[in-house]
């Protein structure tokens, strides 16, 4: 999936399985469920939902990283 695919199926509520630009597997597998997010070898509930998430996400895009 794209990253534009991932924010459109956030915002959709529909279930889908993809990994965002920084590497983060990221999953919904139920409508309208909670997104996951993939840590030390466990899906588990990502810290914010919906729109806080997209946030969150192009946030993460804006982070120059490590120098």
């Amino acid at each position: 999936m794209t990253h534009d695919d991932i924010r459109a199926a956030i915002r959709s509520g529909l279930p889908f399985f993809g990994v965002t630009r920084q590497g983060q597997v990221m999953a919904r597998y139920l409508p309208f469920g909670p997104v996951y997010r993939w840590k030390r070898n466990q899906m588990i509930p990502a810290p914010l939902q919906g729109e806080d998430l997209l946030w969150w996400l192009q946030a993460s895009d804006d982070d120059p990283g490590e120098p």
